[in-house]
């Protein structure tokens, strides 16, 4: 598998700077007493709950874990050594549950990093690929599909980009302030999926300006975006899996928290594939 316009978050950066700055390039460098060294993390073993303390530097895990269980628990917590602050126990719970968005994160890069994933030479078959990660990786299957999938989702995202950039037609679709709300959807161009691989809500001003709630069926129907059509959404803003919710077999965008993020100055907002289905699994929906 190439991965030619895959590109790196500004988290997954500083992971792969430091990493590469301390020489790990192969998955063998991985290993977690080593990790633990080249961070001056103080690595312990212990009968009690794991745990760490970013204060001392210390991350502590329960002597009895399997070395995958063992793995997933120590790039979880490293994240909280190296780059939080203040004790979770008297945080509020907003500041609290960023925290443990970035560390989710964070395990997913600093298990697999792309840098070294993109070396390798990993199988044609979806299944076979994601126990070939799990397996070199020493991840649950479970991880390593969502890091797999994660870097798919990316090198469609930037081939979009590309081609947007590239495209000889040019055929927007909507004005920069639609006059009324629309849902679009893009779809997978190589036809691996039958759900939209992802979904653009452009709101109209007077949605934006009363946040109301916008809702609509996982299923659609859809107006489908066309290669030609890319630059038209080329400004979107991201959705995220808070700004969503699910009832009644409807989904419903949060428009509010859409427009304060913006300041009301956004207009099209793109849904990725795995977040709707995060929110959907949620609730015990599928596509």
């Amino acid at each position: 598998m190439l991965f030619l316009h895959y590109y790196e978050t500004v988290l997954e950066q500083w992971i792969s700077d430091h990493f590469r700055t301390n020489g790990i390039t192969t998955p063998e460098d991985l290993e977690i007493g080593r990790m633990a060294e080249i961070f001056g993390v103080d690595l312990q073993y212990d009968t009690c709950k794991s745990f760490s303390d970013n204060k001392e530097m210390v991350i502590i895990l329960h002597n009895r874990l399997a070395v995958v269980a063992a793995r997933m628990i120590f790039f979880h917590e490293l994240c909280h050594v190296l780059r939080h602050v203040g004790d979770q126990r008297k945080m509020p719970e907003l500041f609290k549950d960023a925290q443990e968005a970035e560390a989710s994160a964070f395990l997913l890069y600093a298990s697999m990093p792309f840098y070294i994933i993109s070396k390798l030479q990993l199988p044609p078959r979806q299944n076979d690929a994601i126990k070939f990660l799990a397996s070199t990786f020493k991840v649950p299957l479970k991880i390593a599909k969502q890091r797999l999938e994660q870097i798919q989702r990316r090198e469609l995202q930037g081939i979009m980009m590309a081609t947007a950039k590239n495209s000889l037609i040019k055929q927007p679709i909507i004005p920069s302030k639609p006059t009324e709300t629309k849902i679009y959807a893009y779809y997978d161009p190589t036809g691996e999926f039958d759900a939209p691989s992802q979904i653009v809500v452009c709101v109209d001003e007077q949605t934006l300006l009363t946040q109301e709630e916008i809702t609509f069926s996982p299923n659609g129907p859809f107006d489908r975006i066309d290669e030609n059509q890319l630059d038209s959404f080329q400004d979107s803003k991201p959705v995220f899996y808070d700004d969503m919710d699910y009832k009644d077999e409807m989904v419903s965008l949060r428009v509010n928290y859409l427009a304060s993020r913006h300041r009301n100055s956004a207009f099209t907002f793109v849904i990725q594939r795995k977040d709707l289905e995060e929110v959907l699994e949620f609730h015990g929906a599928y596509f």
